[in-house]
């Protein structure tokens, strides 16, 4: 008997509609799927219903591109929060993350990703001319880049920091500092080596 006789179609379409969520490679969506399917099936519709209606409900936020449920995300709508300040991160968990530690400040610009030229992801692609307008419209201080600790992020922090700097070299533009583990992701990171990550930047 061969192998797509024994193998359930919609398993396999389940499969292949988790890999296409960024990171999901073949392992991942195995991981995923099967684990979904040991739940009960309550609680499995449950979570189904809870990622169908964030789906519904979700949007960036036009002005920073955090994910909310509104035109403004939390941040955005918060007078109290700082425009002198961005922090530059590739995704949104990466802002709550920050958020997390309830020390920031400032307000966030997600770029939506990182370059990558192997996977085809050019600047063209990221949220920049957006960070640019948000720079001269705030009179921003300081872009603190959050970009992650891998080869992709660093070259993203660096385009940025050399585009920042020839457009607007009155604006300080730090990295988070080394703290952080190379080839880790924000989002993972303790609240201890965040935190001493952005105090020390530079």
């Amino acid at each position: 008997m061969a192998f797509e006789d024994v193998f359930p179609p919609s398993l396999k379409e389940a499969l292949e509609a988790v890999q296409e969520v960024p990171t999901y490679g073949e392992r991942g969506a195995s991981r995923l799927v099967y684990n979904l399917m040991k739940l009960e099936p309550e609680k499995r519709l449950e979570v189904v219903n809870k990622l169908l209606e964030a789906s519904k409900k979700l949007r960036p936020c036009k002005e920073c591109f955090l994910l909310t449920e509104g035109e403004l995300c939390r941040v955005c709508s918060d007078e109290k929060r700082s425009r002198k300040f961005i922090c530059v991160v590739e995704e949104s968990q990466d802002a709550y993350a920050i958020e997390r530690l309830e020390r920031y400040k400032g307000v966030y610009h997600v770029l939506g990703g990182r370059i990558a030229p192997l996977e085809g992801v050019s600047p063209e692609d990221l949220t920049i001319n957006e960070l640019m307008d948000r720079i001269e419209r705030y009179g921003a201080k300081e872009v603190i880049l959050a970009t992650n600790p891998n080869v992709e992020g660093e070259a993203t922090a660096s385009y940025l920091a050399s585009l920042i700097k020839k457009r607007f070299p009155s604006v300080k533009v730090t990295r988070t500092a080394y703290g952080l583990q190379f080839g880790g992701l924000l989002e993972l990171a303790d609240e201890h080596s965040l935190e001493k990550s952005l105090e020390n930047r530079r």
